[in-house]
C-alpha cells in the first residue's frame, strides 16, 4: 500500500499548499487593497480641494453680471459719496439686487447676497443667514470684503456657532479699471446640501466638520453613511497629527480595520478656527480565503480557466483510483478467489506468491494456523457458557450455544439422569413355544441350536375381546409419547436445580431464573441438535466452566 500511502500523503500536502497559497493571497490581497485606498484616498482629497477651488470662482463669475448691473452701480456709487445712507438708495439698491439674484445660475445660486458700498456698508441684502452676525453691520472688517473694495476678487471660509460658509466677493467699479464704488458679497452654507454636491462630482465620501463636529456630509451609493460618525469621533486625534498641524493634510489614517480617511483643513479664515473637510474609503479586503468566492463578481468568473480546474481534478481523481485498483481491489479480488479454492478444498493451502502486500503475510500466518489445527487432530466445538444459553432468546434457535461432543468424547462432569440406564440386549431369537396338550394344530418347529435353552410353550391364545374393549388399546402408542414427554420433564427439571445450584456454588446471581424459560431454551436447543444430526434424543449435563455454570448437550441414539 506505499503508492496509496503516498498520494494520501501528497494530497495532504497539495492541499495544505493550497490553503497556505490562499491565506497567502487574502493576506496580498488586503494589503493591496489598503495600499489602493491610501492611493484613492489622497487622490479624494485632492480632488475635493481642487473642486472648492472651482466653485469658489465659478461663484465668483456668477457674481459679475450683478457687479456690472448699472443699476447696483448707480446706487452704490451714490451711497460710497454720501455719509448717511438714505431710504432711498437702500430702497433702490434692494430692488436691484433681488432682481439680479434670480438670474444667478441654479447650480450656483447663493443662500444670501449683499451689496456693500465703498465704506462696506450694507446697502441691500438678498436672503437671511440666521447664524451669520452680519445684518445692520460694517462688513468692510473682513479681510475678503476689505480687499474686493480694492479691487481683488476674493473667497473666503467664514465659521459662526458651528457652521462653515463659503464667502465670495468681487469689487463693483464706476468704470473699467476705475475705483471700486462697492462690492457685491456671495455667501453659501457648507451643509448636506452641499456635501452632495461636492460627492457627486468628485465620487468622494466627504463630511465637513467645524469645532471638532461634523456639521455636513455625504457619501456615494454603496458606502454607508454612518461611517461618517467614526470619522467625527477620530477628530479628537487630530491635535497629535504633525502632518495636519504644519501642512495642513493628514496622511491617511485606518480607522476600524476598515476605513481610511484623510482630513484637510479649508483655506481662510476657517484654517486656524479649526474648519475642513475630511474623505473616506472602505478598504477592499476579504476576511478569509473562502470570501474571495463572494467578492468575485461574474466577470472574475469567467475569466477562470476552467478547463484547467477541471483537467487538475480529473487527473487527481484518476491517480487516486489507479493507485487504489492497483493496490486494493486487485489484491483483495486474487485474495477471495483463492480463498473460495481452499474453502471448495481445490487447494489445501493458500499460496503465499500469489499476493502481495500485506496479503501475503494473511495467506501466510492462515497456512500456519491450518497446519497447528491439523496437528491437534482437529478442535472440537466450546461449550457455551451461562450467558449464551439464558442471554437474549432469539426468533430462530441459536446452535452457538450448545458444544455438541466429537466421536468418543465424554463429559467428566455429566450428571447422572434417573431412569436412563441402558436396556439389556434382547437374545437373538426367542424359542417357540410346545403346543398345549390336546391341541390338534401344532405351530412348526425351527430347530434350535444346541446349547439354547429350552423352548418353553406359549400361552393359548385369548379369546377375541368385543370391539369396545379393543378400543383402549389403540391409545396405548399415545400414553408412550406422554410417558416419553414426562420423563424427560422430569429429566430437565432435575438438569434445571443442578443448574442453579452450579450457579450457587459458583457466586452467580439467579434471581430471575425461572424453569419455563429454561425448559424453552433446552427444548430449541434440542430441535435443532434433533434436526442437525438425526438423532431422537439430547442429554444436557451441567459443569463448572472457568468459574461459571455452564450446560453441554449432547446427542443420544435410541
Amino acid at each position: 500500500m506505499i503508492l496509496s500511502r503516498f498520494w494520501y500523503l501528497a494530497l495532504a500536502i497539495v492541499a495544505g499548499f493550497a490553503a497556505f497559497i490562499l491565506m497567502l493571497a487574502a493576506q496580498m490581497y488586503n494589503r493591496a487593497g489598503l495600499r489602493a485606498m491610501s492611493d484613492s484616498l489622497a487622490a479624494d482629497s485632492s480632488a475635493v480641494g481642487w473642486y472648492l477651488k472651482d466653485d469658489a470662482r465659478n461663484r465668483s463669475s456668477a457674481l459679475i453680471p450683478i457687479a456690472l448691473s448699472p443699476e447696483l452701480r448707480t446706487q452704490l456709487a451714490k451711497a460710497s459719496g454720501e455719509p448717511k445712507l438714505s431710504r432711498d438708495i437702500i430702497s433702490e439698491g434692494q430692488k436691484a439686487l433681488k432682481k439680479l439674484a434670480t438670474e444667478v445660475p441654479a447650480d450656483l445660486t447663493f443662500d444670501a447676497l449683499r451689496a456693500v458700498d465703498a465704506n462696506g456698508r450694507i446697502i441691500a441684502a438678498v436672503g437671511v443667514v440666521n447664524d451669520l452676525p452680519i445684518e445692520d453691520a460694517d462688513l468692510g472688517g473682513y479681510p475678503v470684503v476689505a480687499d474686493a473694495l480694492h479691487g481683488w476678487i476674493r473667497d473666503d471660509a467664514w465659521v459662526s456657532k458651528g457652521r462653515i460658509y463659503r464667502v465670495v466677493t468681487r469689487p463693483v467699479e464706476a468704470e473699467v479699471n476705475g475705483e471700486p464704488v462697492g462690492a457685491v458679497v456671495g455667501i453659501k452654507i457648507v451643509d448636506d446640501r452641499f456635501a452632495q454636491g461636492v460627492s457627486k462630482r468628485t465620487g468622494a465620501a466627504v463630511a465637513f466638520y467645524a469645532d471638532g463636529a461634523r456639521v455636513a456630509s455625504w457619501a456615494p451609493e454603496g458606502f454607508d453613511k454612518s461611517n461618517m460618525d467614526q470619522i467625527t469621533q477620530d477628530l479628537k486625534q487630530l491635535d497629535d497629527n504633525k502632518d495636519y498641524q504644519e501642512k495642513g493634510r493628514s496622511e491617511p489614517r485606518v480607522i476600524a480595520s476598515h476605513l481610511g480617511v484623510v482630513y484637510a483643513r479649508m483655506a481662510g479664515e476657517a484654517w486656524d478656527l479649526g474648519a475642513g473637510f475630511a474623505v473616506g474609503r472602505l478598504a477592499v479586503s476579504v476576511s478569509g480565503p473562502l470570501d474571495f468566492l463572494g467578492k468575485a463578481d461574474d466577470t472574475d468568473k469567467k475569466n477562470v480557466s476552467w478547463l484547467f480546474v477541471v483537467v487538475f481534478v480529473v487527473g487527481l481523481a484518476g491517480l487516486g483510483i489507479f493507485f487504489s485498483v492497483l493496490e486494493h481491489t486487485q489484491p483483495l479480488a486474487t485474495f477471495g478467489k483463492e480463498a473460495i479454492r481452499l474453502a471448495k478444498g481445490e487447494v489445501d493451502v493458500l499460496a503465499p506468491s500469489k499476493f502481495r502486500g500485506a496479503y501475503k503475510k494473511v495467506a501466510s500466518d492462515i497456512n500456519d494456523g491450518i497446519d497447528k489445527i491439523a496437528a491437534k487432530g482437529g478442535a472440537p466445538r466450546r461449550a457455551a457458557d451461562l450467558e449464551t444459553v439464558l442471554g437474549p432468546i432469539p426468533a430462530a434457535p441459536t446452535m452457538s450455544a450448545f458444544a455438541v461432543p466429537g466421536p468418543g468424547e465424554t463429559s467428566s462432569q455429566a450428571i447422572t439422569v434417573p431412569n436412563s440406564a441402558p436396556a439389556k440386549p434382547l437374545p437373538k431369537a426367542l424359542p417357540k413355544p410346545k403346543p398345549r396338550p390336546g391341541s390338534t394344530t401344532q405351530d412348526p418347529v425351527e430347530s434350535v441350536p444346541e446349547g439354547a435353552p429350552e423352548a418353553v410353550s406359549a400361552p393359548a391364545a385369548p379369546p377375541p375381546l368385543p370391539k369396545a374393549a379393543a378400543e383402549p388399546a389403540a391409545a396405548e402408542p399415545a400414553d408412550a409419547a406422554d410417558a416419553g414427554e414426562v420423563d424427560e420433564l422430569t429429566e430437565w427439571q432435575k438438569v434445571y436445580e443442578e443448574f442453579v445450584a452450579m450457579k450457587q456454588q459458583c457466586g452467580e446471581p439467579t434471581a430471575g431464573m425461572t424453569f419455563d424459560k429454561f425448559k424453552s431454551t433446552l427444548q430449541r436447543n434440542k430441535d435443532a441438535l434433533v434436526q442437525r444430526h438425526g438423532v431422537t434424543r439430547v442429554k444436557f449435563t451441567v459443569y463448572a466452566k472457568e468459574g461459571k455454570a455452564a450446560l453441554k448437550a449432547s446427542p443420544v441414539n435410541k
